[in-house]
């Protein structure tokens, strides 16, 4: 199966070593409002995002998706250049960001235009088959975030939007949740046609109930551990047992990781100088050299890992996730 990569078609079987939550850039939008930011250098920002690459291919990875919503400073530029200077397959999103931090002209728009969903399930739909913009860059996801529920008027239609584009181009569809209403996101969704095999609820590892974990499984979507790294929601402690936890009761299909650090980050957040650095601190190669070892001391094998970072991104993308039989790692069937 061909995806979308800002270095053209790549093939699913190619995709190798991936991390399916981090970004090169982001910020919140209107962060240019604050004058008193100095102008972003690029070439600076440019050569962070590719020292980082190169620190990943360093590790054997080879692919990294970035959701980042278009309205949270999405640059594919950024990413088609860091992209061309590493040969490193990089992929994006096509979405918008929670009520509470989107961009207002979305905002505006679907409060306003009776239009308003088809025009952004149209420009989602352009964006996976024509590219953005100019630039022939194609995205490979789509990416929709909520707030807590209920869910806002705004985060319905967008929604709704992602629906109707997945439905339409097969596009997986990646979520930003706050940890606690992925099984209503979820529902959203599959009530509006998209298969829950083409999800991954994100941030779930933000809960440490792993009944919310387990519920999303059995619905049948991917449950995204991928914010380790980020110790001031949660321990990564509590994140890595959770993982184990899912492990053992035969969910090892469905488990994806990554971290959601940030390389660059446009504006200054907070004058705190810890909390101004929560994104980009930590870094890429997190899971590799804390998380991997603190895994398997929970008894993960080394091959386990791999299938999470190898074969689920691979059939995320492929839709190939209509579940075999659970096992509990022995070939013992569990009953779903």
């Amino acid at each position: 199966m061909l995806l979308n990569s800002v270095n053209g078609p790549l093939g699913s079987q190619d995709l190798g070593k991936t991390l399916m939550h981090e970004h090169l850039v982001g910020g919140f939008a209107g962060w240019q409002a604050d004058s008193r930011t100095p102008a972003p250098d690029r070439r600076r920002i440019i050569d962070v995002c590719v020292d980082r690459i190169e620190e990943l291919k360093s590790a054997g990875f080879a692919t990294l998706l970035d959701p980042c919503p278009n309205d949270a400073s999405r640059d594919v530029d950024i990413m088609g250049e860091v992209a061309a200077r590493t040969g490193f397959n990089i992929l994006f999103a096509t979405g918008l960001y929670l009520d509470l931090y989107a961009g207002p002209h979305w905002k505006a728009r679907l409060a306003i235009d009776p239009d308003g969903v088809k025009s952004l399930t149209d420009l989602y739909v352009t964006e996976l088959t024509d590219g953005v913009g100019s630039t022939g860059l194609k995205a490979a996801v789509i990416k929709v975030a909520t707030g807590k529920a209920p869910f806002t008027e705004f985060e319905q239609k967008v929604m709704e939007a992602a629906a109707a584009a997945s439905n339409a181009t097969g596009a997986p569809i990646i979520t930003h949740t706050e940890a606690v209403d992925g099984e209503l996101q979820l529902k959203a969704l599959t009530d509006r046609g998209v298969p829950a095999h083409r999800v991954i609820v994100g941030h779930c590892c933000g809960n440490p109930d792993h009944h919310y974990h387990e519920a999303i499984a059995k619905a049948g979507a991917y449950v995204g551990f991928d914010r380790f790294g980020l110790e001031y929601i949660i321990p990564d402690e509590t994140r890595a047992q959770s993982v184990a936890a899912m492990l053992r009761a035969g969910r090892r299909d469905q488990v994806i990781l990554s971290h959601d650090c940030v390389f660059h980050m446009f504006g200054q957040m907070s004058s705190d100088p810890q909390l101004e650095s929560m994104f980009t601190a930590f870094g890429p190669l997190h899971i590799s050299r804390v998380i991997a070892p603190r895994l398997q001391e929970l008894g993960v094998a080394p091959a386990e890992m791999d299938h999470l970072l190898y074969e689920n991104p691979r059939r995320y993308f492929e839709g190939a996730a209509e579940h075999r039989p659970r096992t509990n790692g022995i070939g013992e069937a569990l009953a779903v």
